[in-house]
């Protein structure tokens, strides 16, 4: 027969195993939900109405609609940083008169918040 110290100690290590179980399940679900850069364009174009296209002779390029009036933004930099279980973007645009925008986010399983 187990003494008591004997069956508090085996039921801390299940305790103990459970909790790192349920730890890891949630760092791979974590890991594979964290948004990548084409969820961010996504996210660009429902949450500021930056819109991107894929042009053979120029490249990527971005439009942004206000009110129904579209104006071609220039790509000046950014970075994404992938953190494993969470993402940091930030792109910076120009316009036409030189006015900068910059959006930064934040992206963690699938979702995306303005920072």
């Amino acid at each position: 027969m187990k003494t008591e110290y004997a069956q508090q100690s085996s039921k801390r290590k299940l305790g103990l195993r459970t909790a790192m179980a349920v730890l890891v399940v949630l760092f791979v679900v974590l890991v594979m939900t964290n948004p990548n850069e084409e969820d961010f364009v996504a996210w660009l174009s429902s949450e500021h109405g930056i819109h991107a296209s894929y042009d053979v002779d120029e490249g990527r390029t971005f439009t942004q609609t206000i009110d129904g009036d579209e104006k071609r933004l220039h790509y000046k930099g950014g970075h994404i940083r992938h953190m494993g279980i969470f993402s940091t973007y930030s792109y910076l645009f120009s316009d036409h008169e030189e006015k900068e925008i910059q959006i930064e986010a934040v992206g963690i399983m699938k979702m995306l918040f303005n920072r």
